[in-house]
């Protein structure tokens, strides 16, 4: 037999089956494996980068503010819920804006992350948001 053949013997049968494969040197395992983890590294690192300047950005730069954002932080911060619908129904937007709204609230830390179909904790109080403002 050559280097890229052998004998299996599976279980129920008298005689083995001979299997023909393609012989792969262990030198040129190890080049594969070493290539297949520079690769790897290179983007691992280009990933990071990324995440890096995704949190380098500032909310500015991120998207436009929206022109109800002060309105809506005065709303979720004075009655304690945050949610998109709550937004909706409040300024009379629709679900795409007021979920850019919520998303713009949390970005800036008024609120806290999604949990499902809970609303969204408001994590500042009114005398928090005055000293934020200097009032």
């Amino acid at each position: 037999f050559a280097n890229s053949e052998l004998l299996y013997p599976p279980i129920g049968r008298l005689k083995p089956i001979r299997i023909q494969g393609t012989f792969i040197s262990d030198d040129e395992i190890k080049r594969v494996v070493e290539s297949i983890k520079a690769q790897q590294i290179e983007i691992k690192i280009g990933k990071q980068n990324e995440i890096i300047n995704e949190i380098e950005k500032t909310p500015s730069q991120h998207e436009d503010v929206d022109e109800f954002l002060e309105q809506a932080i005065d709303l979720v911060v004075n009655d304690e819920q945050a949610s998109a619908s709550y937004i909706q129904r409040k300024f009379k937007v629709g679900y795409a804006r007021a979920a850019r709204i919520i998303d713009q609230l949390e970005e800036r830390g008024i609120i806290g992350p999604h949990e499902g179909s809970k609303p969204r904790k408001v994590l500042i109080t009114k005398e928090e948001l005055e000293e934020m403002r200097g009032n």
